[in-house]
């Protein structure tokens, strides 16, 4: 897998929409989508190039990833076990997870936590609006499994497509 296809993976984990840029900082180089004008900054290495075995081999077990740089999600990325993939397996695949993730847009860390008050306190100032803004009442036990799963797997068979 490359790093776009781990980006891809934690944006179905996340239930996000992959609308905002993103980056992954590795070493003191920074991964991402090439571009035609690096505008000054820092060079940006393909992620659509460079496959997480790289990493393995270098010895990288823990990298940061960030999504979204105007509420600036910072994900610690750590590498915990390796394994072999069984033959025919279809990778990624969701195993587990715990707590409902932050809707897309809802302002960083402060805007979650803001968020998570009004939505539980209909006597917010900012509950009726942030209930309309989001479509539904927020069950922060309810990870959606049947619908990260379903992205998974629709990760899983593009991945299959591709080779």
């Amino acid at each position: 897998m490359t790093l776009k296809g781990l980006h891809d993976t934690i944006q179905g984990a996340f239930l996000w929409f992959d609308c905002h840029l993103w980056e992954f900082d590795i070493n003191d180089r920074r991964y991402g989508l090439p571009h035609d004008d690096d505008f000054g900054f820092e060079k940006v290495y393909n992620a659509t190039t460079t496959r997480l075995t790289k990493l393995r081999d270098s010895g990288i077990t823990e990298f940061l990833y960030t999504y979204d740089m105007g509420d600036n999600w910072e994900h610690h990325v750590e590498v915990l076990k390796l394994f072999e993939m069984p033959k025919g397996a279809r990778l990624p695949v969701f195993i587990d997870g715990k707590g409902r993730t932050p809707p897309e847009d809802v302002g960083g860390a402060p805007g979650f936590e803001m968020f998570l008050k009004a939505m539980a306190d209909p006597s917010h100032e900012e509950h009726d609006n942030l209930l309309q803004w989001y479509g539904k009442p927020f069950d922060q036990d309810n990870i959606e499994t049947a619908v990260v799963k379903a992205l998974m797997n629709r990760l899983a068979n593009m991945r299959r497509s591709k080779k």
